[in-house]
């Protein structure tokens, strides 16, 4: 279960650019609302107490399970990008994505 260095930069790697994409999200108005920065933030805490929970008990269907969600992840934000094409071409690129993209 002892993570190679190759693995934890990956996993290292995937967290940076999920919080780049959460970044992104709330600049372009995913946060503007109280009630939805309560409910992400306390599903999050859910989440992470849950997964290291499954984790101790079984190290392997915890990773396939934050794997499923993470699928799940790249569906929705398809959905929202196909959702608000016409919108999203209207706006400037968030200053957050130029500078994650352009490794700033």
């Amino acid at each position: 279960w002892r993570s190679s260095a190759d693995a934890r930069r990956i996993h290292f790697a995937e967290e940076w650019n999920e919080v780049q994409h959460l970044k992104i999200m709330e600049s372009l108005g995913g946060d503007s609302r109280w009630i939805d920065r309560f409910l992400g933030r306390h599903a999050a805490i859910f989440y992470f107490v849950l997964l290291n929970h499954v984790w101790l008990v079984s190290p392997s269907f915890a990773y396939n399970f934050s794997e499923l969600i993470e699928f799940h992840a790249v569906d929705t934000y398809g959905e929202f990008v196909d959702a608000n094409a016409e919108l999203l071409r209207t706006l400037p690129a968030p200053q957050e994505a130029i500078d994650y993209y352009r490794g700033d």
